[in-house]
Parts: C-alpha cells; sequence; structure tokens
C-alpha cells in the first residue's frame, strides 16, 4: 500500500557516531534498506548529536518501510566510519514512523494500515484552503469578501479552513500554488476569481493542467474576440489530484454565496467531480437567466 508522505519527510538518527564517513554511502544504506532508488535519499544534515536525512518520494510502499528499525540501524553499523551507538534511536514523523513499529504488530500491519489509509484520507479531506485570485486583490484595490465567507461557511460544516495568498494573473504562478497546496495536504482547495473570459483568467487553465479530467462547464458563453473576451465564455472547474480536490469558483460575491453551499453539500455527500461542477454550473445560469433573460450561448 502506497501513502503520500506530504511534508513528513525527515529521519532523524540519534546515537550514532561519524568519523571521517561518506555521507551519500549512508543515504544509499538507508536507501536500499527502504526499497527505495538511492536518488530518493538525502543526506540533509549530520551533527555530533543527530544525522537527518528526507526522502524525496511522494509516496512509499508502507509494507517496505514498516518495521524496519532495528535492520536500518544494523546496516548504517556497516558503513566505515559510522559507529552505531547502544542507545541509538530512529525518529521519524507521518508515514515514516512506521520504521520504529515493533515486529510484534507485524501480523497486524494489513488492517492497521487500511484503518490508516482511512484516517489519513478523513482528515486531509477536511483540511480546505481558500484562494482569492487577481492583480487586484494583491494590490489592495479590491476588498476580499468571498475568502472570509467561504471559510467561515467550511468551518460551520466542520472543515479546518484557511486562507492562502492571493494567486496572480499568471498561469505558471497559478499552477504552482495550486500544487502547493496539494502538497501541503489541503484535501480541498478553492478559489475564488480567474475563470473569466480575459486573458488574464487563467485559473480553470491550471486546475485543468494538474487533472486533464477536470470538470470544467461553462456558466456562460461569449463570441471570442469581442471586447475584452479573449476566451469564448467563463467557467467553474472541480478537479482532483490525488488526495486534493481543487474547486474554482467564479469571482463575484453574490455567485460564491450562491453556490458555495451547493459546494459543499455535492463534497459532503461524495459527488463525482463532472455532477458537482454541473449543479454548481446550473444553479449559476438559472440565477443568470432570472435576471438578465437568456443567456448568450445558452
Amino acid at each position: 500500500m502506497s501513502l503520500r508522505l506530504f511534508n513528513k519527510r525527515e529521519i532523524f538518527f540519534h546515537g550514532l557516531e561519524l568519523k571521517e564517513v561518506d555521507l551519500d554511502q549512508i543515504a544509499k544504506v538507508v536507501a536500499k534498506e527502504l526499497a527505495l532508488a538511492e536518488h530518493e535519499v538525502v543526506v540533509v544534515d549530520a551533527r555530533a548529536d543527530v544525522l537527518t536525512l528526507d526522502v524525496l518520494n511522494a509516496e512509499v510502499e508502507v509494507e517496505r518501510i514498516a518495521g524496519r528499525g532495528p535492520a536500518l540501524l544494523r546496516a548504517l553499523s556497516q558503513i566505515p566510519g559510522l559507529i552505531v551507538g547502544p542507545d541509538a534511536q530512529i525518529h521519524s514523523e507521518g508515514v515514516l514512523g512506521l520504521i520504529n513499529l515493533p515486529a510484534n504488530d507485524s501480523k497486524d500491519l494489513p488492517s492497521a494500515l487500511n484503518t490508516m489509509a482511512s484516517q489519513i484520507r478523513a482528515n486531509v479531506a477536511r483540511r480546505a484552503l481558500v484562494l482569492p485570485t487577481g492583480s487586484e486583490i494583491i494590490a489592495g484595490q479590491v476588498k476580499d469578501t468571498n475568502t472570509p465567507f467561504v471559510i467561515d461557511l467550511l468551518k460551520s460544516e466542520g472543515f479546518t479552513a484557511e486562507a492562502g495568498p492571493a494567486v496572480a494573473d499568471d498561469l505558471d504562478s497559478a499552477i504552482g500554488v495550486l500544487t502547493e497546496a496539494g502538497l501541503q495536504g489541503h484535501g480541498l482547495v478553492v478559489t475564488t476569481g480567474g475563470t473569466g473570459a480575459e486573458s488574464k483568467d487563467c485559473i480553470v487553465e491550471a486546475i485543468q493542467a494538474l487533472d486533464p479530467a477536470a470538470a470544467t462547464p461553462y456558466v456562460v458563453h461569449y463570441h471570442r474576440g469581442q471586447g475584452r473576451h479573449a476566451k469564448d465564455g467563463v467557467r467553474l472547474a472541480v478537479g482532483c489530484v490525488e488526495l486534493t480536490t481543487y474547486v474554482a469558483l467564479t469571482g463575484p460575491h453574490r455567485e460564491v454565496r450562491l453556490v458555495a453551499p451547493v459546494m459543499v453539500r455535492g463534497l459532503k455527500q461524495g459527488m463525482s467531480n463532472d455532477r458537482l461542477a454541473e449543479e454548481m454550473a446550473n444553479l449559476l445560469r438559472a440565477d443568470m437567466t432570472s435576471r438578465h433573460g437568456t443567456i448568450a450561448g445558452n
């Protein structure tokens, strides 16, 4: 079973004595014992009291690391210049902490892993990050009313929600911010704005770059090239990358207030990305029609 490490990738060794030891050799031995590629383990700190290594791989096969602590220390003791003291210990957090799983518990490992995986998925799913978008927000020219509203709504529904940095009107920057949000262990990333038909609007494209199968229904169609319409319409987006769901909402506060409860309900019900995106888009289409009559292109 593979589990994602998120930002818990360090392994700390205490009680070792290093005497002109080859640090690259240490990394190679640790990688071998944990069934990782050599380039996936590096020594990042070597002091008199602690040796620290980083696992660069995003996820590990848990069965291959669980209970490997004693074997790992024995293997390190064979490296010239490295002395493993009698009180040597290994410490790590998150999934890598299973290195210290007692041997007697190995028979219960499959059940424990399934339980852990379920707990991780449940915990991650409730960790939300809300990201406003646009140069106007960054410059302080427009007050961000969407973020506090969405955060309050999510918290009232049992999520742990926080605000993230405003996302610039730049595709590469948007992809980077969204990617980092997922790597930090947020199971839900909600953006507001940046879904329009102007050339600067790039959030939908950023989510598609992360998840080519993302649901991106149109809310309204425009004729490309007329006025500021560099694209052919306004879209929403719902996509997933591993344990993270990305939802792109439109920017007007009225629309966010209208569809955010539908988003939360759909997430809690386990709706598919396509259904959730379409339900939110249908609600916005109906609202626009009621206020403006027939919507262009629909």
